[in-house]
Parts: structure tokens; sequence; C-alpha cells
């Protein structure tokens, strides 16, 4: 019953193409393409074959030669969990003439074939809803007097039932989960730059930094800077500077296209700054922890195999505003250093990252 209603439907739908009793068979191209996961429904040939049983005749030819071209493919809709075949029919000119859905919510995609096959031969030959084959030897091939044969054609009542061949063939395995992105890691060696961190212009430094970005998720960093001493040439006995962090980041962005990543990052730098000079009195000789909060962009992008080159910016906002200064023999106070608010740190680094 539901072939039948079936075939009224997609007759009704196609009686405007319906040919006149004495044109020639419509002949048509069939292409037919099993989506990723149904590999184990009707293949191309197996589909043809049944449709031209069902009406008759060859009816399927090189494209090229077709009267039209019939085009569709299977596959397992995971929103709807159900196997849908779509069917499209296009004229020799390549004009869309319809289409059609098929859907079947069994475990087994074959349990399609039967409504497959009868759409595909309505849509070769509408007038196959009333004149379809009989089979040689059926009951009603005896009683039409005839020669049986394959070529034989009667009226029919109800559709013949499909075959039984869905018992035998093992259902559809669902379509294989695609692989999950690895994790990148790298490691780089950088040159630094940095403005506010120590006495003078500028301070340089050097500094190493890994990083590691899962397939989901923000990513991380942690490295650590090693800067020169710079001498205050003001203060009496040239008293130098050292400084030494380690830090660690956050990035919640992580852009990558190609072989370039982008990525932003927060963090905090732990370390240690030291002063000390010849003429500095003893008790100022000493060392402070520091901590900052950092905020930067990084950019990176692959050169050749894994070798990657990086350049970044940031800022450093100390937690704590340190003054240093000492007082000579006379009483007299000398600042020699104070903690910028706000620190700009540039970094260039090379370094290699997998995979």
């Amino acid at each position: 019953m539901r072939s039948a209603a079936l075939a009224l439907l997609v007759g009704a739908a196609l009686g405007t193409f319906a040919r006149p009793a004495d044109a020639a068979p419509r002949t048509s191209s069939l292409a037919w393409v099993r989506m990723p996961g149904a590999e184990a429904c009707v293949d191309a040939r197996t589909l043809a074959l049944a449709v031209e049983r069902r009406l008759g005749r060859a009816a399927f030819v090189p494209p090229t030669l077709g009267d039209m071209a019939i085009e569709g493919r299977i596959e397992r809709s995971r929103e709807a969990g159900v196997w849908r075949a779509t069917v499209r029919v296009f004229g020799a000119g390549g004009t869309a003439i319809g289409s059609r859905e098929i859907e079947a919510d069994q475990v087994d995609c074959r349990a399609i074939d039967d409504q497959l096959e009868l759409v595909i031969a309505l849509l070769v030959d509408p007038d196959a809803a009333l004149v379809l084959p009989r089979a040689a030897g059926s009951p009603a091939a005896s009683a039409g007097g005839g020669a049986p044969g394959a070529g034989a054609a009667v009226r029919p009542a109800p559709l013949p039932p499909a075959a039984p061949a869905t018992a035998a063939l093992p259902a559809c395995p669902p379509a294989p989960a695609a692989p999950s992105a690895p994790w990148r890691v790298g490691g780089a060696v950088e040159a630094v730059g940095g403005l506010g961190l120590l006495p003078g212009p500028a301070s340089v430094g050097v500094g190493v930094r890994a990083h590691a970005t899962p397939p989901r998720g923000p990513g991380f960093e942690l490295g650590g800077v090693l800067w020169a001493s710079p001498a205050v040439r003001e203060a009496p006995g040239s008293p130098a500077f050292s400084l030494a962090y380690g830090s660690l980041s956050v990035c919640p962005i992580e852009i990558a296209r190609g072989g370039t990543a982008l990525s932003g990052c927060v963090g905090a730098r732990l370390g240690s700054l030291r002063v000390e000079g010849s003429a500095v009195p003893s008790r100022f000789r000493h060392e402070r922890l520091v901590l900052d909060l950092s905020l930067h962009t990084r950019a990176r992008r692959r050169l050749v195999g894994p070798l990657f080159g990086a350049v970044g910016l940031g800022i450093a906002v100390p937690t704590v505003q340190d003054v240093y200064f000492y007082t000579d023999a006379s009483g007299a106070r000398h600042d020699i250093f104070k903690v910028s608010p706000v620190s700009a740190i540039l970094d260039l680094g090379l370094g290699l990252e997998l995979p």
C-alpha cells in the first residue's frame, strides 16, 4: 500500500511530462552516489538493473545520449536519525525538472530500495504506474494467453512486492567520526626589548617560551626572560639593576589559518629585581620580589617544516610600584629608579612546533 500510494503521488507530479502513447521510449542517464557511512546501501548498478526490471526495458544510457539526467545520493541524516535518498531530474539542456526525497527510519538502509526503485522508474517513464513488466510464468501471464516473457506488459492492481533481499544484507554501519585535531606544541628562543621595566630608555634581554594549543579550548604559554643589567650613570658608583622572571599565560584567543597562528593571552610574571653597586651602601643592595600582570598578543608563522618565526607585543602592569633610592653621607636622598605603572614589551623568536 505504501508503494502504491507513492506511485500515485509521483505519477501525478510528473503527469505533465508524460509522453504520447506512440512516442519512442524515453531514455535517461543515472548517476548514483553513496555518501560516507552509506557504503552498504544499494549501489548504482544494482539500482539501475532493478529500475529496468520494473520498466521492462533498457532505460539507461550514457549521459551524452539520454533525454534527461537523473542524479541521486543516499546518506544518513544525523539530525533526523533517518536514511535519506535525494533524487533530482535534469532535462537535456541541464534544466532542473524536479526532485524527490525519500526517508526511512529503519536501521537497515536497504529498506528504502523498493520506494527508491519505484520513484526512479516513474521519473524515467511516468506511464510506468499503469504499464509495468510481468514476471515470466506469473498467473497474470497465463490468464492473458500470450507468450510469457520479460517484455510482456500487464495492468497490475497492486505493485508486486520487492524481493526480500534485505534479510541477508548487513545493516549500514554508522558514519565514522571525524578524527580530532592534534595538539600543537612548540618552543622558541627570543630576543626581548622593553620600556619601563628597568632604568634607562630601553632594556634588552633573552628569553625562552613554550606553548601548547589543544584542539578545543584555550592555549597555554610558559616562559622566562633574563634582562641585561643597565648601569645608572647619574648615581655614584654606577649602581646596576638586573631582572629575571618566569611567566605563565592562558590564551583564550587562538586563530590558525594555514601556516599562520594568532593568539591573545593574559597571564602573570613572577621574578626578582636586584640592585647593587660599589658606591651604594650595602643596606641598599637588595633583591625584591616582583609580580606583574600581563596582556599580550603573538603571531607565529611556519617557515620551513616545523621551524617557525614569531613576533609578540604586550604590556605588563606591576602589582607594586617600588621606588629605589639611597641617602649619601650628607643625608641627601638620591632616587635611582621608580617602577613604571605600565611597561611595554616586544619579542622576536625562532622555534619549532609540532605537528
